[in-house]
């Protein structure tokens, strides 16, 4: 298809989903009703989030779409042998959109195509479930819950630990005060990484709908592998598109929503592969009296990602856990666990320290139904309509930690002045001119949603 005619094509779908949307907004699902879905993505993420939806009996998964026709097959098994029903494979995601029939989108791609899918889907009137990390810029972001808002749509952000049943009694524990002030939050990712090679160029595939994948990012020469991941224009970085799981809870549990300020250190130090996104960063964000530190390298490989409980601790090993998140207060530390890994708080001076934990949670907990029970949050809120646990606006607030962190970084390491009302920086144009990503025509995201 050419340019003109996707460009075309694009705008008609959006003017014909702005008014179903307007049809739409507002209607729940009823109870004896299955939801139906469409999932964009059938990558890695992707396959997994179908494992989970191919075991509930209340949906229905009516479309699989990936602009690779290879990724249909592997895909299409999960779902047929969880719910022994073959969906409809498409590349184009506005055939889902376009469906009347479809209740929500479930948007699995890399991160380029999350913000203006989600936009899209809010316009033609579904409800979303995304991916993190849910955008390439701040200003993404905020178009994001403009059209949640204007469209009333549910709109899910795929940081799945929020759902963990122990975040609320580290809440709750944290806002007893028995930590005391709290005074600083570190959030880590801290674990081994390599290298990523970047293959010669080759011919577009057969079955590969090349300028559909790449979206609102360059069309660049295509590549084999992932390539696309060491560049700015396609992807967040490795390091902070996956610390936002962390840096989100962290930010729940302080109960702070955005900092005065950021400063980052950090670049490639360890991988001279050509990537633009730093392999080591540390980034400081000063909320008033609450300081939060953001520790990422991909340079450990003594420390463990995922928590594996023996049967001798019902926690991990703090101190070699590559994910943790920890809260100082002035009367007590609490350690604080993604991947299952629950909380544990060590109170007292330095002549006696006592343990709390939620140990007794734990034993019943397995961190790989974590995405079922966001899924279960998901469509719960699609039923009553009510608030997901990563709501948008939840889910930005979090995101733009990350992308100030990423700007402080391309900026020489530069400290930057937040203005969190108007989501901008202080006295620095430079800075702000990368609030905003770039796009490719016609994959634009719009001006007004």
């Amino acid at each position: 298809m050419s340019t003109l005619k996707r460009r075309s094509f694009l705008k008609s779908s959006l003017g014909a989903a702005a008014t179903m949307a307007a049809l739409q907004a507002g209607a729940g699902v009823s109870a004896n009703d299955k939801i139906i879905v469409g999932v964009m993505g059938l990558g890695g993420r992707g396959k997994s989030l179908l494992a989970s939806l191919a075991k509930r009996s209340d949906v229905h998964i009516k479309y699989l779409c990936d602009c690779d026709t290879r990724s249909a097959g592997a895909a299409t098994e999960i779902v047929m042998e969880g719910l022994d029903e073959k969906p409809t494979f498409v590349q184009d995601f506005r055939t889902i959109l376009d469906d009347p029939e479809v209740h929500a989108l479930i948007c699995s791609t890399s991160d380029r195509w999350h913000a203006l899918a989600t936009i899209m889907a809010c316009q033609a009137g579904k409800d979303v479930y995304v991916e993190k990390p849910q955008s390439m810029s701040v200003w993404d972001g905020q178009q994001m819950i403009a059209a949640a808002r204007k469209y009333e749509r549910i709109v899910q952000v795929g940081m799945q630990t929020r759902s963990a049943p122990y975040v609320q009694s580290a809440i709750n524990y944290i806002e007893s005060g028995k930590l005391g002030d709290v005074m600083l939050a570190r959030v880590y990712l801290m674990q081994a990484g390599g290298p990523e090679p970047t293959a010669e160029e080759q011919p577009i595939p057969d079955g590969l709908d090349y300028d559909l994948w790449c979206g609102p990012s360059p069309m660049l020469p295509y590549r084999p592998g992932r390539w696309f991941q060491k560049h700015w224009d396609f992807y967040n970085g490795a390091l902070t598109g996956d610390l936002i799981h962390q840096v989100d809870i962290a930010r729940l549990l302080i109960g702070k929503k955005a900092p005065n300020s950021v400063f980052s250190a950090g670049g490639v130090y360890r991988f001279d592969d050509g990537r633009e996104q730093p392999d080591t960063q540390f980034s400081t964000f000063e909320f008033d009296k609450v300081t939060m530190m953001m520790e990422g390298g991909f340079w450990c490989p003594y420390n463990h990602r995922i928590v594996h409980l023996p049967d001798k601790s019902k926690f991990p090993d703090w101190q070699f856990s590559a994910t943790k998140i920890e809260v100082l207060g002035t009367q007590g530390i609490m350690y604080f666990g993604r991947h299952g890994g629950g909380w544990e708080v060590f109170e007292g001076d330095g002549k006696t320290r006592s343990s709390k934990s939620v140990a007794s949670e734990l034993s019943e907990y397995k961190w790989g139904g974590i995405i079922d029970l966001h899924f279960d949050d998901f469509f719960k809120c699609i039923r009553d309509r009510s608030t997901p646990k990563t709501d948008v606006a939840d889910g930005h607030h979090s995101m733009n930690l990350c992308h100030l962190a990423n700007i402080s970084n391309r900026l020489g390491n530069q400290k930057l002045r937040w203005d969190g009302e108007k989501e901008e920086f202080i006295d620095h144009a430079e800075a702000n001119q990368l609030l905003r990503a770039k796009y490719r025509d016609p994959w634009v995201i719009p001006e007004t949603v």
